[in-house]
């Protein structure tokens, strides 16, 4: 009525080598042994009797013994509480419980102690579920171990179980173990070791196969529950939608990515648009306002996500994170330091592009550029190296600086006291005549937008204003316009001074040289300060317009739209 496995002593030494072994050739034998009233689960996978293995051992040294398999005998009963559910899902925790009944008095249990109790779960393909079948991948899966004291009631012990039971998807036959132990009746000879099993038969379906995708499966209602919008479906749970994805429906398997907005919450169920004037970064995760950047055309002034501003008149804009920077012909002050990301500025109006007067001094680009030899505000200022001509044209000093620089100047005063040589005599058509010239002269001072074609007529007619700063003394050192105005100011006082020394010149030497006695030292004083007066009275008249303008340039400023200013005739 029941197979006996025995071991001889060489067989013995063998097992001990492979004790890996133990389970899979248990698990042979028992495929080949036992009708199935005595077996049970083994050869019946519903069969709800318990199978007992009995291990005696022959001496104490003995660590293997001889193990006997059959159908409990009376006075032992195990039964499951909570069996595993007809339908198992993949992966899903179960609730198992079992338990066992003992009379004490057929099985005297060591202590009123079971030391060993768990589940087996092994793949029905991989042949008989013993509990002396190993934890291993691909054969059978093991639960915690668990171990309790016997409840006592008179002859009668109990004893219950319960754990949590997740499997693959697979065809398994399920044992619920427990071991116990039991005194020999030769008190020599080691306790008799009892395992003691029942099983199940369960296939444990795949999760898709539950479900329709989108929904998940609710063990407790047996109900398939679709995924509201906001989620989907990732494995057994309706999982909100990470940033930068969406949901706008139910039952989705998947979340949608954001191909134009973006999320940065989770659980959404449309995009967020990018702000004005912005699209979403290429490439970028959708996960944040921060990756909407700027269009072509437009720019952040307050800051990444807030939105941005067409391109300002006068500018070009290449969207981003770029600032904004100057076309040709105007001017952007490059000085403005701009954070776009945070929109911080040192100077608020850096978005603030002035034309320049005239527009060929100005190159713009993403460097802020002026026109070869000019710098400085509106670019109206020369680099070091440079001079101005009438306030036209921009020369390079070169290698002989110094000398092309007092040649000029010599030629200026040249062409000064020539034009007042004229004033001062009784030419009265030269007088109307030079008036007109002075007049278009300063006319073409004015703000306007002349024609590059007009730089040197304007030029020409401008040497007649007596303008300090027709020619800049660049080249011969540092000129500013501080320089020009105070030497403009005192510029007849400075043509006194050259008379006076012109006519004492004179003087000295008509006396002293030529010996000519007949110009007394009265005659002389006479006819200086008649000289004297006419001339320097004729030089004041011919350039006191130009004393007015710069008078009244000082009071005249260039108003930027940040409230910045700069004095226009001296940048």
């Amino acid at each position: 009525p029941s197979a006996r496995l025995w071991r001889s002593s060489a067989g013995r030494a063998s097992m001990m080598k492979m004790a890996g072994m133990r389970g899979v050739h248990i698990l042979l034998l028992l495929a080949m042994v036992g009708r199935a009233s005595g077996q049970c689960y083994l050869l019946d996978a519903d069969a709800l009797c318990e199978v007992c293995w009995k291990t005696t051992y022959a001496s104490t040294s003995d660590s293997v013994g001889v193990t006997t398999v059959a159908e409990c005998p009376a006075g032992l009963v195990e039964a499951w509480d909570v069996p595993p559910p007809d339908k198992m899902i993949a992966l899903i925790s179960y609730p198992v419980k079992w338990s066992v009944n003992f009379n004490l008095t057929a099985f005297p249990v060591i202590e009123g102690h079971i030391p060993h109790a768990n589940l087996h779960s092994c793949i029905a393909s991989r042949g008989v579920c013993s509990p002396f079948v190993a934890n291993s991948p691909g054969l059978a899966t093991h639960t915690k171990a668990l171990k309790s004291d016997l409840t006592i009631n008179g002859n009668s012990g109990s004893v219950v179980f319960a754990t949590e039971l997740s499997l693959t998807e697979e065809q398994y036959t399920i044992i619920a173990h427990v071991r116990f132990y039991v005194p020999h009746a030769d008190s020599s000879l080691p306790n008799i070791k009892y395992d003691i099993a029942i099983g199940a038969s369960r296939n444990v379906l795949p999760q898709t196969t539950l479900c329709e995708p989108g929904s998940v499966y609710d063990i407790a209602t047996d109900t398939c529950n679709i995924c509201p919008p906001g989620t989907h479906q990732q494995g057994l749970n309706c999982t909100m939608c990470s940033t930068g994805t969406y949901a706008p429906v139910e039952g989705l398997s998947a979340c949608i990515p954001c191909e134009a907005g973006y999320t940065d919450l989770e659980g959404q169920t449309a995009c967020l648009s990018c702000p004005e004037l912005t699209q979403r970064r290429p490439a970028s995760p959708g996960k944040s306002v921060a990756e909407c950047l700027c269009l072509p055309g437009s720019y952040a002034k307050y800051g990444v996500g807030k939105g941005c501003l067409e391109c300002p008149t006068g500018a070009v804009c290449p969207g981003g994170l770029e600032r904004p920077y100057p076309k040709r012909g105007f001017w952007g002050d490059v000085a403005c330091d701009f954070d776009p990301e945070w929109g911080n500025s040192s100077c608020p109006g850096f978005d603030s592009f002035i034309e320049c007067n005239p527009v060929t001094d100005c190159a713009g680009g993403p460097e802020f550029s002026c026109e070869a030899g000019h710098s400085g505000h509106l670019c109206k200022q020369a680099q070091p190296g440079w001079f101005i001509v009438g306030g036209a044209f921009w020369l390079e000093c070169g290698e002989s600086g110094h000398f092309v620089g007092i040649v000029g100047i010599l030629a200026v005063v040249l062409v000064w006291l020539t034009i007042n040589k004229v004033a001062s005599g009784n030419y009265d058509a030269m007088d109307i005549a030079l008036l007109f010239v002075q007049i278009t002269g300063m006319v073409s001072t004015f703000g306007l937008k002349w024609h590059s074609n007009l730089n040197l007529v304007n030029t020409a007619l401008g040497i007649a204003n007596f303008d300090v700063d027709f020619v800049t003394p660049l080249c011969l050192g540092k000129w500013t316009g501080v320089d020009s105005f105070y030497v403009q100011l005192t510029l007849p006082a400075i043509y006194a001074a050259g008379c006076l020394i012109y006519y004492g010149t004179i003087y000295l030497y008509r006396r002293y040289v030529s010996k000519n006695e007949s110009l007394s030292m009265e005659d002389w004083g006479r006819w200086l300060s008649t000289s004297l007066v006419n001339k320097v009275a004729s030089f004041i008249i011919v350039m006191y317009h130009t004393l007015c303008l710069k008078c009244f340039q000082s009071f005249s400023c260039e108003v930027f739209p940040d409230g910045r200013s700069f004095m226009k005739f001296a940048p």
